[in-house]
């Protein structure tokens, strides 16, 4: 989510592999760019719904995931 994704076998976009069933879709290849998709709307708006609310996010809830700041 924060350096990386995943692409499913159609070339959706997902935020990460615990999104096994594409729940959380958040572009296309076959529409657009990846560079497109990863600084889109939608993949800002994800981002900033886990900072947020991780618990909210049903595939973060239980992900600890970038909660780590290394200095």
């Amino acid at each position: 989510m924060w350096s990386g994704s995943v692409s499913t076998w159609d070339g959706s976009i997902v935020p990460c592999c615990f999104d096994k069933d594409a729940s959380h879709v958040l572009g296309s290849v076959q529409n657009n760019q990846f560079k497109e998709i990863w600084k889109s709307p939608e993949y800002r708006g994800f981002r900033s719904a886990v900072v947020n609310n991780r618990s909210q996010v049903d595939i973060c809830k239980n992900c600890s995931e970038g909660t780590k700041v290394w200095a």
